[in-house]
């Protein structure tokens, strides 16, 4: 899916979760590179759809979100086990990103009509949306929505200046933020992407998605969770946190050289030989 930018809808209309919609294949993490993410997070190619006007459907609430599930999505006597796991996988992206969320959050579950499945953040607006159908597992719409809520997660926590978020910061908290719900079995987004680093199929971190393969986006939503790894163990979050305000939207666009001292390219060097030399 087309991720932009996480900007109000008044500005330039929705955030598309970048979360690789594309056709479900793979149900491991194969070696040296799998051309899909976790099977666990994507299914079939869907239309970027969203809702605009007044959400229709089950409303349950529980301890931070307002949740509405449109109908024919999620069978009845499943909706309230559904909205407690999208709570737990709520605090679970919380204790990862270290900060909660500063008010409550809507998060809308739409039908798709093709059986696809996508994600969408409004985050001035405090809602999330994921589009699914019945006969796909919900547990594949708790992971996108985990992802979903690390970028309510991260706004929260930095301001508006996540709207201009450098895309690899942004894209990669918000995967990296998810922790299991997106690592498919493995240990660590380290371990996730050292296949393709020592097999040389990865890509410049500073690389757009715009125009490429879907398995292009995918490649650099796993690096750039990665990378986020490895500037949060290996320098600290005091400095990320301080890299994290100060991009403008375009992947390689923060401060890395007032921050760290160092160009990106040079990080990116050490990042690479990090992931190489995993344990």
């Amino acid at each position: 899916m087309i991720s932009l930018p996480h900007i109000s809808r008044a500005a330039i209309g929705p955030t598309l979760l970048g979360v690789l919609i594309v056709a479900l294949a793979l149900l491991v993490h194969p070696a040296p590179r799998p051309s899909l993410a976790p099977a666990s997070v994507v299914a079939e190619v869907a239309p970027a759809q969203t809702t605009t006007g007044p959400l229709q459907g089950t409303s349950i609430t529980v301890q931070w979100l307002d949740i509405v599930i449109a109908e024919d999505v999620i069978p009845p006597a499943d909706q309230q086990a559904f909205a407690n796991e999208l709570e737990q996988a709520l605090t679970y992206v919380s204790s990862r990103l270290g900060s909660g969320p500063s008010e409550r959050i809507t998060a809308y579950v739409g039908l798709e009509a093709s059986c696809g499945i996508h994600g969408v953040a409004y985050t001035n607006e405090r809602m999330v949306q994921v589009y699914t159908c019945s006969s796909l597992p919900r547990g594949r719409a708790v992971n996108i929505l985990a992802h979903e809520f690390v970028h309510q997660l991260a706004q929260d926590r930095y301001g508006e200046r996540h709207l201009q978020g450098d895309l690899i910061l942004l894209e990669g908290l918000a995967t990296w933020g998810a922790g299991s719900y997106w690592l498919s079995g493995e240990e660590s987004f380290r371990a996730f992407v050292m296949p393709w680093l020592a097999a040389g199929t990865s890509l410049p971190l500073a690389t757009s998605y715009v125009g490429r393969p879907i398995g292009d986006m995918n490649t650099l939503y796993y690096q750039w969770a990665s990378f986020v790894e490895f500037l949060m163990q290996v320098y600290g979050r005091e400095r990320f946190d301080a890299l994290y305000v100060t991009g403008s939207s375009d992947p390689g666009s923060a401060d890395y050289q007032g921050v760290y001292g160092k160009p990106l390219a040079e990080l990116e060097q050490e990042w690479r030989a990090w992931v190489i030399t995993s344990p």
